[in-house]
């Protein structure tokens, strides 16, 4: 599982990278003819959004995987061994519970979305919406394993 994580990973942050440069410049330009001839081309307004909702989505899955996400962690420093372990196995089936939800509900959002066109780029909303399911997989997979850990940590009472 870790090399999976690490090959969507490597894969995923140039992806990443490449949206928010693109994200960056196609507003830049939006608002320089805006102001300067007063015109605006509105397929790249809908096409930053829909790549802003991928970096949203894709980066909360790379976030998960790193353990960078906000964390309750106000207990953390005060429990140890087994009691640290059920503090980190309530908040991992918290989130999981979370990340399951988001890939059932995500995907019926998505299946929704076939039947309605975006305005300006005329394809179907399932392409900007179908990142929810995807990430929440990706975190529900993340999720599986900090839990598989936690018991561990709680079985032998290791620190962690």
């Amino acid at each position: 599982m870790e090399r999976f994580f690490a090959w969507v990973e490597r894969w995923l942050l140039p992806l990443l990278a490449a949206m928010l440069a693109f994200i960056t410049i196609g507003v830049f330009i939006q608002v320089l003819l805006r102001y300067f001839l007063a015109q605006s081309f509105l397929w790249g307004e809908e096409l930053s959004l829909f790549a802003f909702i991928w970096c949203v989505f894709l980066g909360t899955a790379v976030c998960s995987w790193r353990r960078t996400h906000f964390a309750f962690d106000a207990f953390s420093e005060m429990l140890h061994g087994r009691a640290a372990g059920v503090h980190r196995l309530i908040i991992d089936v918290s989130v999981l519970i979370v990340t399951v939800v988001m890939v059932i509900e995500g995907w019926h959002f998505s299946v929704v979305s076939l039947q309605r066109m975006s305005p300006a780029l005329g394809i179907t909303l399932f392409v900007p919406t179908v990142v929810i399911p995807i990430a929440g997989a990706l975190m529900t997979l993340v999720c599986l394993i900090d839990i598989g850990r936690d018991v561990r940590r709680i079985v032998t009472g290791d620190k962690g």
